[in-house]
């Protein structure tokens, strides 16, 4: 089960509260408000860093990378040319 607190910034995982970097757990948060959805690197570029930051769109890949290392059970699945999508675990 996974619980984002957005008061704290933290993550609830199998019983653990985790604090993630900022933007690694901005992404969770967002792929997680959007469940089901398929969400591109340009959404989540414009989401999570803003429109005042130039930011090339693979270090969405690298963010996402880390996450799925960190949490290698995370229901973060890739669409192929379309971007990710936080699977409901309904």
């Amino acid at each position: 089960m996974w619980i984002i607190n957005n008061n704290d910034k933290s993550i609830e995982h199998n019983g653990n509260v985790l604090y993630l970097p900022r933007k690694e757990f901005m992404i969770i948060a967002y792929l997680q408000e959007n469940p089901d959805r398929v969400v591109g690197r340009e959404e989540l570029l414009r989401n999570v860093w803003g429109d005042d930051i130039v930011v090339l769109p693979r270090t969405v890949d690298v963010h996402i990378r880390r996450l799925r290392k960190r949490f290698p059970d995370a229901p973060i699945t890739t669409r192929k040319c379309y971007g990710y999508m936080w699977k409901s675990l309904q």
